[in-house]
């Protein structure tokens, strides 16, 4: 069926496409008989450009006169340009003494006026005299364009980046619109990114990002073989090749089954002009060493160690003896082993180190009568402040803009981008079966600090063997007596890798690595029929590889036993991906001017084809870290694969109508279908054999300030309305969702099989969202106040949710679209300039952006049923009902998705401190004792009792025990408010900003701290554990140590607010000063040096390290701290020259 649907949707596009060439082929025929007759005059002559004509219309004319003055000095301003606007055909220019006088026909509300080295403003026509404008100069922020934008424009010029990734600036210049969340540290990275709240649970939940027109995919859901790294394609973007990103909240219809989380509208740099310009940009950085957790000592280590020793089964069963029996363990300064047990090691302190980058970006543009060019070319490369991290990027880009003939022009930009990193695993695993633990970010907070960094070796002197120190790393043979982190096994635990082991032993293009192509072509061809009828096409063709090798070595890494494999050490693995896209956007303009009614119908057809194959291979056992090559000789190896076709096919139409540049109107339908849905969906229409999703839009505006009885004074400048609906979806379903398949399957290491892998679901279909928003845009005080406000309320239909299904179908639960979700927020912008002198300049503003997500219905039968429990521990009683499932990610059943609540919110217990004695703990329950429910048949053991030490946990129900009955949402990682706040001055040549980044309300489950708070282990735990309860009446809110085996444990350390904090943080995120020099020469045009500081400091009650965290790109992934690498305070110097 899968196929079939393929094939009807390629017959479709095979038939719209023959259009294309009908137009392309009478286009060449076109263009031949032009060329001839141009031949025939001269052999070398370029088509000359048309001078533009005087408007030769009969509309009544009125004539406008007014002055242009500098708003700083008053000063007139000759050569100004004056024109209607949007309307370049009635045009003038000002006088030396600022004056014009212009004629317009009557119907003509507004003015444009504009001028070198000063931004634009337009002026509403009330009168015909005394229409005076006053321009700020460039140094402003831009306030006004010529035309207008129905809702409340976002959109950010980027010009002297820094940053490596477009991602960077948009949480600088945009972070209301776009709710940005750092990956953390690791350079190329990025950032995860919302818009207008969260509009999905299980699909992806980011923007779509069109970059020239270009649909592209960003891959937000493909895995990667290292912990914490992910394959952002954001970073083959050069931001020096942007000029600007526009973020699309409204009207997003236009981009159909795709457009429901928004859209990120990305436009390269093109050639403006004849004259060869070439801008370089040098800059490099520096970035300071991180900040780290604090961990216990040496000393402090060992008495934890010690005390922790005394819970576990072996000491429990044959009481605590003599602990000298254990080299670790004994104290006694002769005793063999002392100098390998009785350090103080800081494993931390040489992970880390200060990192620099470097940036070389060149930029040359020009061209001539018959063609613009713009050429760049980029290479980035930086260290990350983890050790042997790094990332590089090279990156070619030529756009140009062709006049072919005189109807007929091109667009033709071809790209090449290659991006490598040398990548360790970062921060925690959610899951480490059948593997090490690996990062050494991780082990270096978890390792023992009381053994000895160096290796110390057995040997026989004067008569006798002793313990002799060497200049080697410790723990490189796992089996020698002298490896000194085997000590765990003698307590019930696992030896850890060492980390430097890791380090030296994996580095290599051959280990872990991961390099990354892209290679894009872009045409964009247009046809001019008449002054009113344009056809236009645009054909993209890309490839995209990914190549990531995974390799933990042999030395210094201990053997772990692995349920199915058996014993296993160094692994090697490889992965290799491609995808490639064929895209095409055919299109029909007509626009038309009737008076003051202005016409524009744009309707085409949209076809994207994406094939997507990856395969990769894994194997143990590898003895040779110098060749760690994926051979016969490795053992248990496994190989996987997947190959993924599918195929978008839309037709829409969008019309816009105005009316004097006063009342806008904007309607238009887009109708989609993809491969990836189903036969029979629920909604859309079907047609040629498939379903067709419908997906309208309409917005309306009014520039109120345009109206002849709005007095407009130097109070209220300009004052527009907004208001638009509009329905898009969401298609991200697995390419295979709606049909059965099977998958191969290894067994017992040698024999293979196929098993059912999905239940076909015919139903299955896009997500729909349907949004209602209303703005007001309004600037003040001769232009000096620009505000805008922003309110909307959107619902998610056919939210793809997991069904659950009856056991007889061998599945628990499918793929369905059975939820629905809603979303209220606001956008608040304000942008002030407080002063504004000729030599002096200070603007400031704010964003504010704030969301409310609900989720309002699940599958049917999907539910959870809470149970109190009687005094023997079984169900009583009617049960409690929660409409929702429970997910477990950095934990189990930890996130709830429920009917009323957040989209990932936290579940879990709530707590009341820790049993100070033994008669607290006593009157803490029904029966005395709070209850921990073992599970155990044998009624004598089927519970604990919470004892002095032990959690105090809220008993929700009253029952008596702490069971799951008593989880409750303890946290939501969505935050009330977020948004900046920035102030620039400048004097003369000198520039300032200052900018800061901020997020208030969202909670942050501190998976990092949990596992090094957990008192349960061998692992290093931080200096809060210091102050563990360890005798009765001590006051403290960190719990006894005990093992998870021992028959007095009563999991102290399950997810619980203990590990639930206030993620809130203020962040100063970057000053930079720039100066640009005075310089006046021919082949000079400009000189600039700057400086700047990011990640300055950030204000926050968070105990973490950084409280801006993601773990993922899903929804459900965010808030999460999985100890990855944070970002550091860090330093760019850089020098733009222009010649």
């Amino acid at each position: 069926m899968y196929n079939s649907m393929n094939d009807k949707i390629m017959q479709a596009v095979l038939r719209a496409g023959l259009c294309v060439v009908m137009f392309s082929s009478a286009s060449l025929m076109f263009a031949q008989n032009e060329t001839d007759d141009t031949e025939t005059e001269t052999a070398v002559a370029a088509p000359a450009k048309k001078a533009a004509a005087r408007p030769t219309d009969n509309y009544v004319k009125k004539a406008i006169t007014g002055y242009v003055y500098d708003a700083a000095t008053k000063e007139p301003l000759a050569g100004a340009q004056v024109q209607a606007l949007a309307d370049p055909r009635y045009a003038a220019m000002t006088d030396e003494d600022g004056s014009y006088t212009i004629m317009v026909p009557e119907f003509v509300s507004a003015l444009y006026v504009f001028c070198p080295d000063y931004n634009g403003v337009q002026i509403a026509i009330h009168g015909d005299k005394n229409q005076n404008a006053n321009l700020y100069s460039v140094k402003v922020d831009n306030a006004y364009r010529n035309g207008t934008d129905l809702s409340i424009a976002h959109r950010a010029s980027i010009r002297n980046s820094s940053a490596v990734t477009i991602e960077n600036d948009i949480e600088n210049k945009l972070n209301a619109s776009v709710r940005t969340i750092t990956r953390g540290g690791m350079i190329g990275q990025g950032s995860a990114l919302f818009i207008d709240g969260l509009n999905s649970l299980n699909a992806n939940s980011q923007p779509l990002v069109v970059v020239d027109g270009v649909i592209w995919d960003m891959q937000y859901n493909r895995g990667t073989l290292h912990d914490g790294f992910v394959n952002s394609l954001f970073n083959i973007i050069d931001p020096e090749d942007i000029d600007d990103v526009e973020v699309i909240k409204n009207g997003t219809s236009l981009y159909g089954a795709r457009g429901a989380n928004g859209v990120l509208v990305i436009k390269t740099k093109r050639g403006t002009s004849q004259a060869t310009r070439i801008n370089v940009r040098i800059y490099g950085g520096y970035e300071m060493t991180p900040s780290t957790i604090k961990m216990m000592n040496g000393e402090q280590y060992r008495n934890y160690v010690t005390e922790y020793a005394g819970t576990t089964p072996t000491f429990e069963q044959n009481g605590r003896g003599d602990y000298t029996s254990i080299p670790f363990l004994n104290d006694d300064k002769n005793s063999f082993f002392y100098n390998l047990y009785h350090n103080n090691t800081d494993w931390s302190k040489d992970l880390y180190k200060g990192a620099f980058t470097q940036n070389y970006r060149v930029n040359v543009q020009g061209g001539d009568d018959v063609a613009l060019y713009n050429l760049s070319l980029g290479y980035t490369k930086g260290d990350a402040t983890a050790q042997q991290n790094d990332f590089n990027r090279l990156n070619i880009r030529f756009n140009t803009d062709i006049n072919l003939f005189t109807n007929l022009k091109t667009a033709l930009d071809i790209s090449y981008v290659r991006t490598a990193y040398n990548i360790y695993d970062n921060g925690w695993a959610s899951d480490y079966t059948g593997r090490h633990i690996s990062a050494p970010n991780v082990l270096g907070l978890i390792q023992a600090p009381s053994i000895s960094r160096t290796a110390h070796y057995i040997v026989y002197e004067n008569g006798q063997n002793i313990l002799k120190p060497s200049n080697d790393m410790s723990g490189k043979n796992y089996t020698d007596a002298t490896n000194p982190f085997t000590f765990a096994e003698a307590l019930g635990g696992s030896a850890l890798p060492n980390p430097y082991w890791i380090l030296e032993n994996g580095e290599g293009d051959n280990k872990n690595y991961q390099e990354q192509t892209q290679f894009l072509i872009n045409v964009a061809p247009e046809y001019k029929i008449n002054d009113n009828w344009k056809i236009g096409d645009r054909f993209s063709y890309s490839i995209d590889r990914t190549n990531e090798k995974y390799y933990v070595p042999n030395n210094g890494v201990p053997e772990i036993y692995v349920e199915g494999l058996g014993t296993i050490q160094s692994i090697v693995s490889s992965q290799f991906a491609k995808e490639t896209t064929l895209f095409n956007d055919f299109n029909i303009n007509w626009n038309q001017k009737f008076g003051g009614h202005n016409f524009n119908v744009v309707g085409g057809f949209r076809f994207s084809s994406y094939t997507y194959t990856i395969s990769s291979i894994k194997g143990y056992g590898n003895t040779s870290d110098k060749m760690p090559n994926i051979s016969g000789g490795l053992q248990y190896k496994s190989s996987t694969g997947l190959t993924e076709n599918w195929k978008n096919l839309a037709y829409y139409l969008m019309a816009d109508y105005n009316y004097k540049n006063r009342y806008f109107l904007n309607a238009g339908v887009t109708m989609e279908t993809s491969s990836r849905f189903g036969s029979e969906t629920k909604e859309g229409i079907k047609l040629a054999g498939v379903k067709w999703g419908l997906f309208p839009t309409v917005q309306a505006a009014w520039v109120m300030s345009a109206e002849p009885w709005f007095t407009t004074t130097d109070a209220i400048n300009y004052l527009k309305l907004n208001v638009s609906y509009t329905e898009s979806g969401n298609d991200d379903i697995d390419s295979y969702a709606s049909t059965s398949f099977l998958k191969n399957v290894t067994y017992l290491q040698n024999a293979t099989g196929l098993i059912m892998s999905n239940i076909e679901n015919p139903r299955i279909q896009w997500e729909t969202t349907r949004r209602i928003s209303g703005s007001v845009q309004a600037n003040f005080l001769n232009n000096r106040l620009m505000m805008g406000v922003e309110v909307y309320r959107s619902k998610t239909d056919n939210l793809l949710t997991k069904k659950t299904v009856s056991d007889i179908t061998g599945f628990s639960d499918m793929w369905s679209n059975d939820g629905a979700l809603k979303n209220i927020g606001a956008e608040v912008s304000v942008n002030a300039v407080l002063l504004n002198k000729k030599d002096w300049v200070w603007q400031a503003g704010f964003s504010v952006g704030h969301y409310k997500n609900t989720i309002t219905d699940l599958p049917e039968g999907t539910e959870m049923k809470l149970y109190a429990l009687d005094a023997t521990g079984k169900e009583t009683g009617d049960p409690t009902i929660i409409k929702g499932y429970t997910s477990s990610i950095y934990g189990e059943n930890n996130i709830l998705t429920a009917v009323g609540k957040s989209a990932g919110v936290f579940y879990g217990y709530k707590t009341a401190g820790v049993f100070s004695t033994d008669e607290e703990a006593q009157s803490a329950g029904k029966y005395g004792y709070l209850r921990y429910p073992t599970g155990l048949a044998d009624a004598s053991k089927s519970y604990r009792n919470f004892q002095a030490g032990d959690v105090h946990f809220i008993d929700q129900n009253g029952d008596g025990w702490i069971s799951e009955a008593d989880m409750v949402e303890i946290g939501d990682p969505n935050p009330d408010i977020y948004g900046n706040f920035f102030t620039s001055l400048t004097w003369k040549n000198l520039t300032l900003d200052v900018l800061f980044k901020y997020s208030l309300g969202n909670d942050v489950f501190n998976y990092q701290r949990m596992q090094l708070e957990s008192g349960n282990s061998t692992w290093n735990q931080t200096t809060a554990v210091v102050n563990r309860w360890t005798h009765s009446g001590q006051i403290t809110n960190v719990p006894r140590t005990v093992d998870p085996n021992s028959s007095s444990w009563v999991n102290n350390e399950r997810f619980s607010d203990r590990w639930i904090e206030d993620g809130s943080y203020l962040k100063l995120k970057k000053v930079r000063l720039s100066y640009r020099i005075p310089v006046s020469a021919s082949w000079l045009q400009g000189l600039a040096v700057w400086g700047e500081a990011n990640n300055v400091f950030t204000v926050s009650k968070y105990l973490g390290v950084d409280p801006e965290v993601s773990c993922g790109n899903s929804v459900l992934y965010q808030g999460i701290d999985a100890g990855y690498l944070p970002q550091s305070r860090n330093f760019n110097l850089g020098v733009t020259i222009n010649l």
